[in-house]
């Protein structure tokens, strides 16, 4: 006799529906108004590419850039063909699919990322159909936006793909991010879990800075007056306190509280750079931020290093949280988890670079296909 688990009310109380989830299967599914009346060719095995005759080949290359153009017709990849299958009616053998398993165990994720990045209307060729000279092999596909010609028009992003689980190469991934703005491209990720379910960023660079009052922007007797309060501090555990609030002239650096300014650690060794005239603290982060008439408050509750403020924190919430690349997540798992947070939060996900003798800022934020 079957077991009746008790219901729990309290989960009867949602009242929204679980999106529904793409099973992808694999055989034809019969669509009266879709399905040609003539069933189309199957693909023939030509190297390591399969063979479309024309006209379907052509009508598949002119209008969704799929395949190469080659005697009587179009030569797909693999994950060209399963996208055919699902959304153009082209049959596949029974064994084709076990067959491309067991030539690229990344089959699979490969097909369900080409599927899922085509879902918006764009036109998305694979990198080893383009002739051009200013793709990145490190790219896995270049994109068109629906509205353009990729005949015509130069694309718009390049596409890489990664395992969840998979370690984040930061130096590599700055270089092709690099490459890609280079030729006026977005640089965009697709990331797949082990439910084959997948989530998509673009990377772009973003400028930190804010509308404070720097230490450029002191007077002599501003300067004079925090040299006396550093004289007077008190250690606490975690910095310094300041017994006088009326001549600190900084609201940028610590936060009032008991009558008094508490300084963290990191403020108290910038105060006491720019008393001693070092000029030579451009590489440190903190540094250059505070410079930059940014506020930096601790990022703890956000599992980031540093809340970064272009404005008063009274008036305004944080636009950014930021993470130096020595702290920056170390696998994707834990990068999405950092991006989705912030985005949460309706902030910005930044990761900080020391890069030829500047810093700069990679932003990484999600997406959706359709959406430009």
């Amino acid at each position: 006799m079957p077991v009746t688990r008790p219901v729990i009310m309290g989960r009867q109380s949602r009242k929204y529906n679980p999106r529904t989830r793409t099973k992808r299967p694999v055989g034809l599914q019969v669509d009266a108004d879709q399905s040609p009346t003539k069933q189309h060719p199957y693909p023939q095995k030509t190297g390591n590419r399969w063979f479309l005759p024309n006209p379907l080949g052509a009508r598949l290359h002119q209008k969704s850039g799929l395949g190469i153009v080659v005697d009587n017709g179009i030569a797909l990849l693999p994950i060209e063909v399963l996208f055919c299958h699902w959304n153009r009616h082209v049959p596949v053998e029974n064994d084709w699919v076990n067959e491309m398993i067991t030539n690229d165990q990344d089959f699979i994720a490969k097909s369900v990322v080409f599927d899922v990045s085509r879902s918006g209307g764009e036109i998305v060729i694979p990198i080893a159909n383009s002739s051009s000279d200013k793709d990145s092999s490190k790219s896995f596909a270049i994109k068109w936006s629906r509205n353009q010609s990729h005949f015509k028009n130069e694309p718009i992003s390049h596409i890489r793909w990664f395992w969840a689980s998979s370690n984040v190469d930061w130096d590599e991934l700055k270089m092709w991010v690099d490459g890609v703005i280079s030729v006026n491209c977005i640089p965009e990720i697709f990331v797949i879990d082990d439910e084959m379910d997948i989530t998509m960023y673009r990377i772009n660079y973003d400028d930190l800075s804010g509308n404070q009052k720097t230490w450029d922007d002191l007077t002599n007797q501003e300067v004079a007056n925090i040299s006396k309060s550093i004289e007077n501090l008190k250690s606490t555990e975690s910095g310094c306190y300041l017994p006088d609030t009326a001549n600190w002239p900084l609201s940028s650096i610590g936060i009032e509280h008991l009558s008094g300014i508490n300084l963290r650690e990191e403020e108290i060794s910038w105060v006491k750079s720019k008393l001693n005239n070092d000029n030579d603290d451009n590489h440190d982060l903190f540094s250059y931020l505070t410079d930059s008439g940014c506020i930096l408050r601790p990022g703890f509750k956000y599992g980031c290093k540093w809340r970064v403020y272009d404005d008063e924190v009274s008036n305004s919430h944080a636009p950014w949280l930021l993470q130096p690349y020595s702290d920056a997540p170390q696998s994707w798992e834990k990068l999405c988890l950092s991006v989705r947070l912030a985005e949460g939060v309706h902030k910005k996900w930044v990761c900080g670079f020391y890069h030829a003798e500047n810093w700069q800022f990679l932003n990484i934020k999600r997406w959706l296909p359709g959406r430009v």
